[in-house]
């Protein structure tokens, strides 16, 4: 449930994927041609630009702009480690691939790839406004994409990847509305890690890190891919299953602790998992919810550690 739903550029199965050709890219000072554009369609595509900082909806209107003056197939924006995509593969294709570096000035530099791709070569007029389109949208996605990065920061646990504690709330709160309107329940799980204290305490800090990170790994190889890890801080996790029942719920949880028992750093350091899990009511608000679990995990914890227990 993150903040962006990024395309991976899953193309389907059945459709041949061709490496596009690389173009050279397009000169932003080519004065061997008059603007294409006119003042007043600079100044209509300027305010559309400025109508949205939301990545992919900037991104979207975009592509659909290229695609409605050029004959654009398919742009692409590659950025930490994610890949924005629009449009469709097609053979015998011409690409053209440019850097764009944004991020605060006093920051770390940040850099992403924007890649076009064309059906046929375009004409020196038409690459002309290609390079026109770009400057007037180059400001406006450079601004989207540290938006992006700032709120991914956020919202992220910055030592094991996962979504922190507001993120969570932030996504309980769009469930519940989500599973009120399609009458159908979900899950969650309440995870903390017996006997982490003595790992700090006996070997450091930073073997107290790995043990966090290894087990964020855990979780999420864990779940399903429409179900959710959470880091709240210090050994405490929490999980968002979605279209989960008290059964499916005992089965995650008891995965999760098949997996910690059975990885050497975790018994290694004599390290397991108690889990305190719940099922969503139609009566329950954020706050009755995220008690049941607590007070569920609560009484795993104080009935010997390494237990489930469900309310």
């Amino acid at each position: 449930m993150d903040i962006l739903a990024v395309n991976e550029v899953n193309e389907s199965k059945d459709v041949p994927m061709h490496e596009p050709i690389i173009a050279p890219a397009f000169e932003y000072n080519d004065m061997r041609l008059n603007t294409v554009l006119s003042n007043s369609e600079s100044s209509t595509i300027m305010r559309r630009m400025l109508q949205t900082i939301e990545l992919e909806e900037l991104a979207k209107k975009y592509f659909e702009l290229l695609s409605s003056k050029l004959p654009c197939t398919s742009i692409k924006i590659c950025f930490a480690e994610q890949n924005l995509f629009f449009g469709n593969s097609v053979q015998n294709a011409r690409s053209m691939k440019i850097t764009l570096d944004y991020g605060h000035p006093l920051g770390a530099p940040q850099h992403a790839q924007l890649s076009y791709v064309f059906s046929q070569v375009l004409s020196p007029l038409q690459r002309k406004l290609l390079s026109e389109l770009h400057s007037i949208y180059a400001m406006g996605l450079k601004h989207a994409l540290e938006y992006y990065r700032i709120r991914q920061l956020a919202t992220k646990d910055m030592l094991t990847g996962l979504c922190n504690r507001s993120h969570f709330n932030d996504s309980l709160h769009k469930l519940i509305s989500m599973s009120l309107r399609n009458e159908h329940s979900f899950g969650l799980l309440i995870l903390d890690l017996d006997n982490f204290k003595q790992v700090n305490d006996r070997h450091g800090h930073q073997q107290g890190d790995e043990v966090l990170i290894e087990f964020a790994n855990l979780l999420t190889g864990s779940l399903r891919d429409s179900d959710h890890a959470f880091r709240f801080g210090g050994d405490e996790f929490c999980c968002l299953l979605i279209d989960s029942d008290h059964e499916a719920n005992e089965q995650v949880a008891k995965r999760i602790q098949k997996a910690t028992a059975e990885h050497t750093l975790f018994t290694q350091h004599q390290v397991s998992t108690s889990v305190g899990a719940t099922t969503f009511r139609e009566t329950d608000t954020q706050a009755s919810l995220f008690k049941r679990a607590d007070m569920a995990l609560y009484d795993a914890k104080h009935a010997g550690k390494n237990l489930f227990k469900a309310a």
